[in-house]
This record gives structure tokens, sequence and C-alpha cells, in this order.
């Protein structure tokens, strides 16, 4: 689809805006659980960009592969991860993943990366996963849910902010023409097709509009999983609590910790 071969130029020209270096809620539960041996692990990191989960996984595990489809994104992280041993990065589909790699203890898609690849690859992306992760192996990604739909029209405050007079003056203000871009939006929405299907392509809010992601029904997507040769063993939100199918709300994404099955 074009519209998705777009977010791989949007994702390169935004790659200077990425600084955050914090392991997101979910992720600090997979290190979590890896602690006793992350030492000894090989480990596929996926969609890396500016190398966020590097800056933490790389100089822990004794191998480290960094893919991502965006040269300036691996630009990025060469230059964040230069001098750690073990690691290597290169400009590639997470689509092209297959045993030619090696195989690996842990793999790690985060931030809703697996989204903005287009549709048709998205089974071909899981199913290479599975070609590479070991038995014994964990695989973390996290994907958008088809349940936040249609989008809220208020605004979410920053946490870091919210207690800025100024910045609610600013909020309020902006709260305008988002309300009204939201509105647009949900319009656009086959809401009841998307249930049927069990996922929809949407415009989403990420970078001013201007990705094109996958949003997936959180059934659907175990389903899917399950075909392909995995277990879900804990579905998390974005806080990193677990919960379950006959538990979620409209949180935007959850992350999938998967094991082989």
């Amino acid at each position: 689809m074009a519209s998705m071969t777009r977010n791989q130029e949007v994702f390169d020209s935004v790659a200077d805006s990425y600084h955050d270096l914090a392991l997101m809620p979910p992720e600090r539960v997979l290190l979590y659980l890896l602690r006793d041996r992350i030492p000894d692990l090989a480990m596929l990191d996926l969609g890396v960009g500016a190398g966020r989960t590097g800056y933490t996984f790389a100089g822990l595990v004794d191998r480290y592969v960094g893919l991502d489809y965006s040269p300036r994104m691996i630009a990025r992280s060469e230059a964040l991860l230069a001098g750690t041993p073990g690691v290597e990065l290169m400009v590639a589909d997470a689509a092209t993943v297959s045993p030619d790699l090696g195989s690996f203890d842990v793999v790690l898609f985060s931030f809703n990366g697996l989204d903005a690849a287009p549709p048709e690859d998205r089974e071909r992306i899981l199913t290479g996963i599975r070609s590479v992760l070991k038995d014994d192996g964990y695989f973390l990604f996290s994907t958008h849910s088809l349940r936040t739909l249609p989008f809220d029209e208020r605004r979410s405050l920053s946490p870091r902010l919210r207690s800025s007079r100024l910045y609610r003056a600013y909020a309020a203000v902006a709260s305008v023409p988002y309300a009204h871009r939201i509105r647009r939006l949900n319009r656009k929405l086959d809401l009841p097709a998307a249930r049927r299907q069990g996922w929809a392509v949407v415009n989403s809010m990420a970078h001013n509009f201007s990705l094109e992601d996958f949003y997936v029904d959180p059934a659907y997507q175990v389903e899917q999983l399950s075909r392909l040769g995995f277990r879900v063993e804990r579905l998390l939100d974005p806080d990193g609590n677990e919960t379950s199918l006959d538990r979620i709300g409209r949180e935007p994404w959850f992350d999938y910790l998967c094991r082989p099955a």
C-alpha cells in the first residue's frame, strides 16, 4: 500500500526528534523476566528507531541485532551504541527476518512498530519471527487496539506539564482544531466492517496525523498468534499491568508477551 510505504519516509524525516531512552513499563516486565540469564542471551530488536531499547538491552545481552527500515534511524542507533560489543545494526525491513540471521532467545518489536508495516506483510513478519525464536524464547511486541476506536475528541494532557497554567491555557486553545481533526478522522471509519474483519488501517495521530497504522482487535490478534505458532503468556496494558481479553477497555495499545506454542 502506498500509504504504508509513506510511513518509512515519515520515520526517516522525524528521526532526529527521538530522544527518549527510557524503557516502557511492559519492556521493564520483559527485562525483569530475563534478569537471571540476560548476559548469555541473543536478542533481535526490530524497529529499533533511534536506539531507545538498545540503550538498555545492547550492553546486557551477549549478542544484539537491531533492524530498522529507516537509514536515519539506524544512523542514530549507531551513534548511540558505538563501541558496545556484540552489536549488529542494519537497515532492513522486518519482513526480511529469516533463519539466515541466526536464532534468538528474545525478539522485541516495540512501540507499535509492527503496525507501520503493510497489512499484507504482517503475517509474513510474524512467521519470520517464529522461525528465528528459540523454543524457550520470548517475543514481546505492542500493537494498537481496535477497541480504542472511535478516537476520543479530547486531547490528553501531558502528565509532566498538566500542573502548568500556561500549558493548560495552550492545550485549551489547541484542543479546538484537534477535536475538529479527530471528528473528521472518525467520520472516515467504517467500524462495523473493521470489527467484522478484526482489524483496520487508520490514519492515526502520531507525527501530526502523518502515519497509517494497523489497529487490531485483541481477540483477533491472539487467534492469529496461535495460528502462527505462538502462545500469549501475558497480555499487558500500557502501564505494564497484566490483563485479559474479557477485561480490556479502550486502552490505545497492548503488549503481547509470547512464547513458542
